[in-house]
């Protein structure tokens, strides 16, 4: 359950972020906002972030 819960954070936080950056890029510069590239892109940074997060709560733990 824990796992879920952190992938869930790390999607949510990361496609909010990637949003927003691609939005406010758009009316600098006239480049195209991509729905589903963001959600991909938010998938598998939260799938590496939450194994990094569990390697080094695991590390931590070993102290």
């Amino acid at each position: 359950m824990k796992a879920f819960l952190y992938f869930v954070y790390f999607l949510i936080s990361f496609f909010v972020f990637k949003s927003l950056l691609d939005l406010v890029l758009q009316l600098m510069f006239s480049i195209e906002f991509s729905l589903y590239f963001n959600l991909i892109s938010a998938m598998i940074f939260s799938v590496f972030m939450m194994l990094l997060n569990f390697v080094l709560k695991k590390n931590k733990n070993k102290k």
